[in-house]
């Protein structure tokens, strides 16, 4: 097949590769994959990952503010992913953006849409608590209501998304969940990877992007509480949310337990997540949250460590007890002290995240590729 791929965000020096990265370099192996490459200015000084797929540099006009970055270049996008469905002969083309996404509409090959978080959340997030945010969510929720329903068929990762799709009218809906690299991501002696980083006692861990939609502050303000150390692994990517954090921590008088390491390639994330005792995954209660699961979770169960997450009902129904929740501030507190004292559980955790390995997931991609090119 050749597939082209219609990104959320810059393929190469995004500091967080997301699925559509670990999926189509697998399937590069075996297909045609070209992807628009949107260089958004923020992430420009970054180093480029590598990638087997085919880049296409889709930017015109330069802007820091994302949404700016698409508006002004949807009239480029078009003509580009028009230029390329017909000269390359597309087969098929996978998309998860919003405008660009509209665009290739109007392109004549079948569109696959990879409805993997709750977009128009996603986009006004970055906007908080402002009328710019509101604007910007209910603009995104048309565009991709259409998006949607225009699409041939649709990819998702839970549940309760192929439910919310099916209300919306879109018919045909695929679950394919989030997973992890397990060649890459593997457990090392937790008191080697503490020494190499300089941590002592018991460590809490933290490993993603930091952004408002993360709840970091009930983690925080649970650290008077506890004897140990919060390892924040992780870089900001639009917003102040770690200036903040790191502002509570000062005026709640814990800073110096936590450790900021700031972004850290994924390929290095054994080390620091293997120095944890328990992996975090404090979300705050919104749609975008409660109807996914983010691959943060399969990075830790793939080093053999407990999770403690926010209770969430697309990953209760998913994990189910195999990992560990809490509800509010005491709840996380009391948690924290349970899952210390039961202890083990890393061959366990290990052999769950096997299922999920990105492998697996990217087999059940090209069988919905294959069937909608």
């Amino acid at each position: 097949m050749k597939i082209l791929v219609i990104p959320t965000t810059d393929w190469i020096r995004h500091p967080v590769p997301n699925r559509l990265n670990f999926i189509f370099d697998i399937l590069a192996e075996k297909h045609d994959v070209y992807v628009l490459h949107f260089g958004l200015s923020r992430f420009s000084e970054l180093p480029a990952r590598e990638t087997k797929c085919k880049l296409v540099e889709a930017s015109w006009i330069n802007a820091e503010d994302p949404s700016l970055y698409y508006l002004l270049n949807f009239p480029y996008h078009l003509w580009k992913i028009r230029q390329i469905a017909k000269r390359l002969k597309i087969d098929v083309i996978l998309s998860t953006n919003i405008l660009p996404s509209f665009a290739a509409n109007l392109a004549h090959p079948p569109i696959v849409f990879d409805y993997l978080d709750h977009l128009e959340e996603s986009a006004s997030v970055y906007y908080p608590g402002s009328a710019l945010g509101e604007i910007v969510k209910q603009t995104v929720s048309l565009i991709t209501r259409y998006n949607l329903r225009a699409a041939r068929s649709v990819i998702t990762v839970t549940r309760e998304f192929s439910s919310f799709l099916h209300d919306l009218g879109v018919k045909d809906v695929t679950i394919i969940a989030n997973g992890v690299d397990t060649n890459l991501l593997k457990p090392l002696p937790i008191q080697d990877a503490k020494r190499s980083l300089g941590l002592k006692g018991t460590v809490l861990g933290y490993a993603g992007s930091l952004e408002h939609w993360v709840d970091l502050e009930t983690v925080v303000s649970a650290m008077p509480q506890l004897d140990a150390t919060l390892l924040v692994v992780g870089p900001g990517l639009f917003t102040d949310y770690g200036d903040k954090i790191k502002k509570m921590a000062e005026d709640l008088g814990v800073s110096d337990r936590i450790v900021f390491t700031g972004g850290v390639e994924y390929a290095l994330l054994s080390r620091y997540i293997s120095a944890m005792d328990i992996g975090l995954n404090p979300l705050k209660m919104m749609k975008k949250n409660e109807y996914t699961i983010g691959g943060k979770v399969f990075n830790y169960l793939a080093c053999g460590r407990p999770v403690l997450s926010s209770r969430m009902f697309a990953l209760e129904g998913l994990l189910g007890d195999e990992i560990y929740y809490y509800d509010d501030l005491s709840s996380f507190a009391t948690q924290v002290k349970s899952i210390l004292a039961a202890g083990g559980g890393e061959k366990r955790y290990r052999t769950l995240a096997e299922k999920y390995d990105w492998r697996n997931m990217a087999k059940k991609y090209e069988e919905v590729l294959n069937k909608s090119a």
